[in-house]
Parts: C-alpha cells; structure tokens; sequence
C-alpha cells in the first residue's frame, strides 16, 4: 500500500502505517475520550479521560495486526510470502505476493483472524473480571478491549467478500465447485449486500442517533461494497487473462540491438523510429539484457555516439516469459516487480518484449468490442 511508513518487523514481516491511520487513531481517541468513556464512567479528571482514551485506541490498532499477523503467518505456513503488513483507516491489510491456489489454504488464512480476536476478547475479558474496582481507568480499558474484539472477530465473519468470512465463503464454494471465479462472484455479491446494509444503517444513525457514528457505518458499507465489486472484476479479468497466451500478442517483427550497437544508434533506430521504450539487448539470438529509455538518461547526449549499449544496459535481474505463458502470469510478473515490461525468451532465443501497455491495451480493445 502506498503512502505508508515502515515501524518495525515481525517474523520477517515489515509493519507499517499508511498516512491514514492517523486519522483514525484521532477519530477514536477523541470518540472514546469525550463520549465513550465519560458516559461509561463519570467522575474521571479530563486527563484521565484522554490519557485512557488513546490507549485504548492504540490498544484497538494493536489487536488488529496480531489479527493481521495471524493471517500472514498462516500464509507463510502455506507457502504464500507476505512481505508486510499496513495499518490504515479501516484497520489492517496484509500483502500476500501471491493468491492462495488451494481452497483450503484460502481458508486457514482466513479463519484465523476471526479466531484470534476472538480469542483476544476472552483474554481481555478474563483479565477485566479479576478482583478489583471495576471503575478504574486500567479496568475499563480492559473491558472495552473485550468488546471491540469481540465486535472485531464476529463483523469478520460476515460472509461477505472481502471480509474474512467471505473469504471463508468463497473458499467454501470454490473446494465444492472448482471454480474461483464462480466463488468469487457470489461472494462478492454476498458482499455487496452487506455493504450496502451497512450504507443504510449508517444513513438511518445519521438521522435517527448519531451523525458521526452512523457516517462512519456508512463509510464501512461503502468500503465493503466498493471492495466486493473491485475483488470480482479482478477475478474475472483474471480468468480471462489466463486463457490468452503471451505468443498471441507477439510481434511478428521483433526488434532486438546487438550489445555493440551505439547509444545513439539505439535512440535513432528503436526509440524515435518505432517510438519504443525498451529493446531486449541480443547477441547471437541470446538474451543478455535490456536496454530502456531510463538506461539511456544515466549518461550525457553528447556520448551517445561513443558509448556502446553494453555500458547503460540492465543486465539484471532480468524478467523473462515464454510464449506458452498466460498473460495473468506476465501481468502478475510486472506488477509485483513494478516494471513496465516483461522480456519474451522463445525456444532459448530472443523472442521479443511483451509491455504493461500491450495488455492493457488488449483488455480496453475487448471491452469495446464486448468480447469476454
């Protein structure tokens, strides 16, 4: 997730914050300091009332990544690596590199974030109930994070995609049906229309209770039902994009420069005639690098006529796709590797370049012409 700042790592697991959890810790230490906590219990000093309301707030944030971190170590345990964990507005997000490609996998992560902050919820609630004054500062913190775990763990479990229980849904149907793509619609529907339950009860708080609680419901009803809707239009973008092979969107005319070759002749020959951006780099037919546009910048105009493109070329790492590849795979390559394109080696040769925007531009060209 971008626009987040990296805290610290857990079990190899890079923790961090997006910019807009600091708004919600604002937003529920204020709550829990001016109305939460002095409705709960009055009598308090001002201070009190504040210093209990952010810890508990960071206590609520830190109940989420051990949510969170219950996901990612499962996925770990699976053989899915998740390289970090982002707390935000809404909570947390953990990013796995890859998909599950089990139903059963699917639905270990998934079950066990509920389950943990669930099992927090005891943990909070036994420790609450230990002799004592049940009025003091220290005593209600535990009490309340009893409850939001407990709220936590059950609202997890809806069934609806991409909550946890939809995910223990779609996993559900996917192991009965076979068909991700199947699994995720329905679940994404199912999420939808908890999403927009949510629109509606939040709607009514605003007019009938509380404006600020009820925005905030809506808000989740609109996150939920937008996130169902993105998650089933990447699943079935995905299921297409594995029915084409790299090979169908090959050019028959594959541009290649030898290592030798000038910089300039590479500007004047690839990048202002065929108005590329990048050129696999062969010698003999044999892969040895690419050569970009950003290869190019590193040195001065005034060299380009004297420098050869073994100088400036990225030798690695390289990313290579073969004919046979599907396009999900190729997609899926350049996105986790934040490259624009992917080189094509055929048959151990020099096949070609295959770009983010030859995808893209296949996809737009269906979508026009209404093919699926």
């Amino acid at each position: 997730m971008k626009a987040s700042f990296k805290l610290f790592r857990i079990a190899g697991i890079t923790i961090g914050i997006h910019y807009t959890w600091i708004f919600a810790l604002i937003f529920f230490s204020w709550t829990l300091a001016m109305v939460y906590f002095p409705v709960s219990y009055p009598g308090w000093s001002t201070a009190a009332y504040w210093l209990t309301g952010i810890i508990a707030a960071l206590l609520i944030f830190v109940s989420v990544l051990l949510h969170e971190l219950a996901h990612s170590l499962v996925a770990n345990a699976r053989g899915i690596p998740v390289h970090s964990i982002t707390l935000f507005l809404l909570g947390g997000a953990s990013n796995l590199e890859e998909e599950p490609q089990k139903p059963a996998a699917e639905f270990a992560m998934a079950i066990v974030g509920p389950t943990t902050s669930l099992v927090i919820a005891v943990i909070f609630w036994g420790l609450s109930r230990l002799p004592g004054d049940a009025t003091t500062p220290l005593a209600a913190i535990l009490s309340y994070m009893a409850i939001i775990n407990m709220y936590l763990g059950i609202f997890n479990l809806l069934p609806g995609f991409p909550l946890d229980g939809g995910r223990v849904l779609r996993s559900i149907i996917w192991g009965s049906t076979g068909n991700l793509a199947r699994a995720t619609d329905i679940a994404g529907m199912v999420g939808q229309i908890f999403g927009w339950i949510f629109i509606g009860l939040g709607l009514f708080l605003m007019i009938s209770v509380s404006f600020v609680s009820g925005l905030w419901i809506a808000f989740i009803g609109w996150f939920l039902n937008s996130s169902a809707d993105a998650s089933r239009k990447e699943i079935t973008l995905r299921e297409r994009l594995s029915h084409v092979k790299v090979r169908e969107l090959m050019k028959p005319d594959i541009s290649t420069i030898s290592p030798e070759a000038t910089v300039g002749e590479l500007v004047r020959d690839i990048f202002r005639k065929q108005q590329g951006r990048a050129v696999p780099v062969c010698r003999d037919g044999q892969l040895v690098g690419i050569a970009t546009i950003t290869d190019v910048k590193k040195i001065s105009q005034d060299k380009w006529t004297v420098t050869p493109v073994s100088q400036i070329m990225t030798v690695e790492p390289l990313y290579t796709v073969s004919p046979e590849d599907n396009l999900h795979a190729a997609l899926a390559m350049i996105a986790k590797n934040d490259i624009n394109q992917v080189l094509i080696i055929d048959q151990g040769k020099c096949g070609g370049l295959l770009s983010r925007a030859d995808i893209i531009r296949l996809i737009q060209m269906n979508r026009e012409l209404g093919l699926k």
